[in-house]
Order: C-alpha cells, then structure tokens, then sequence
C-alpha cells in the first residue's frame, strides 16, 4: 500500500470514530507501528489529525471564542503557572504587550507581584488587564482603541492592529483559544490582523496557552508556529506536540499545574 493510500484510510477511521489508538491502526492498516508513528506525524504537520494520550483524534473546529465570564474558571491552576513562568521572561524597564485574554489576566497579575508596577510600562487591548494594572499608580499603561469585542471585554480590528505600528515592543505575549502544529488559528479577520500586528512589532513574541487550546482549529490563519520565540504551556500538551513544536525551532517553556517549570531547548 502506498503512503498516501495508508494515510487516506487512516483518516477514515479516526474520521469514523473520532479517535484511534496507535495499536488499533498498527493492527488496522497491517504495519509497524513506526510506520503508523510516521504517518501521523505527516497527518499532524497538517493539521489532519491531533494526537492525544495513546492515540489520536480529529481536531475540534470552533466557531467562536468562548466569552470571557465562561473562560474565568477554566483550568486556573494551570493559567496562573503559565503566567508566573512567563513573568519570568520579562526584564524590568521593558515595553511588553499582553494580548486579550483570562491568561493574560494573570499574567497582569503575576507581573505585578513578580516585576513591580514600578517597572512596568504594558501595551494591551484587554480592558480588563488595562484596569487591573491601571490600579498600580506607578505603572505605565496603554490601552488600544478599536472595535469592541463585547463578550471578550477587548478591542480588535483594522484599528487595533494600526495602533500597533506605532511602537517598538520588547516582548509580547500572545494568547490562543485554538492552535496545532501549524500555528495560531482564530474565529475572525479582526481578531487575525491583531496577532499579525503583534508578532510584526515585538522583538519577541511568545505564546502563552493551556494545553486544552492545541488541536481546536478555527477559521483563520493567524500566526505560524515558526513566527513565536516560545511556547509557555502547561505539560499536557502531548509528547509528540512537544517534540514537534522544538524541531520548529520553537523554545518549550512547560509548566505544571503546581507552578513548577522545566525550559526545554530545541
């Protein structure tokens, strides 16, 4: 069987059942499971397939970001490790970006705690990173005009991504409500041309997620993974997701629930 005949029909079984395991493809298609290993990795690459613990699913489109209120109790833990490892990527005296987001809501936090409002001179379209470091008199704060995004409490847009050109970012973070192997998706050009605008301005840009947010895809292309400096995530993003996202030349910032953090090198 040629690889692309293999592969077709490895798609049509994980498309049936919506997940598969390693074992039951070997068995399936009558190959190793190298074989199998690599042509999910082919599938991945392309954003086809995902994989998950002992196996692989189909992606999980969304059309929508989830509104902010929804977002605020998801996985916590994992969101204020993240922030406070990605804190620890920020020098003093810096101009940083925070995107929109309940990360960056605890990033905002953790720089605070970690860094000072004394050194702190942030760029943000979230209104509500803008309040909660505008609490901090010493704090330098500028907040991006725009569209509102209702649901999200943030601006976005043509607008957005203009007002972004007007500065020299050090270090931005970026946040994501869907990404894989191929790089940051979202459910709308306006929220796309403000990704790229981010990137096109930073002198580094890293993505800061929870690993709950790899495999769902939306409808347009914003960022390839290649453009970010890093990833900071917590350590349920699958192995194989990992080792992929090093071989991009990506550096892996992987972070536990309990806020331990392991820097992992391409």
């Amino acid at each position: 069987m040629i690889p692309d005949e293999r592969r077709r029909r490895l798609m049509h079984i994980v498309e049936e059942r919506g997940s598969a395991s390693v074992a039951d493809l070997t068995e399936e298609l009558g190959v190793s499971h190298m074989t199998v290993r690599r042509d999910i990795r082919v599938l991945e690459d392309s954003g086809r397939i995902i994989s998950v613990s002992g196996g692989v699913a189909m992606p999980s489109r969304i059309a929508l970001d989830a509104t902010r209120q929804a977002k605020l109790g998801q996985h916590t833990r994992e969101k204020d490790a993240i922030a406070a490892r990605a804190a620890e990527l920020v020098q003093p005296g810096g101009l940083i970006y925070l995107d929109a987001g309940t990360t960056m809501l605890a990033l905002a936090r953790a720089l605070i705690q970690q860094v000072g409002a004394a050194q702190l001179d942030v760029i943000t379209n979230d209104l509500m990173v803008a309040f909660t470091l505008g609490e901090q008199e010493q704090a330098r704060v500028h907040v991006l005009g725009g569209q509102l995004d209702s649901p999200n409490m943030s601006t976005h847009g043509t607008i957005t991504a203009e007002e972004l050109n007007q500065f020299n970012i050090d270090v931005a973070f970026v946040s994501a409500s869907s990404f894989d192997l191929r790089g940051l998706s979202v459910p709308t050009e306006a929220k796309s041309v403000v990704k790229r605008a981010i990137v096109e301005n930073s002198s580094r840009a890293y993505l800061a997620t929870d690993s709950s947010k790899y495999g769902r895809v939306a409808a347009f292309k914003a960022l390839p993974m290649a453009s970010f400096e890093g990833l900071v995530v917590d350590s349920g993003l699958p192995d194989t997701a990992q080792e992929r996202v090093q071989n991009l030349g990506v550096e892996l910032l992987i972070t536990g629930s309990a806020g331990r953090s392991e820097r992992k090198n391409p």
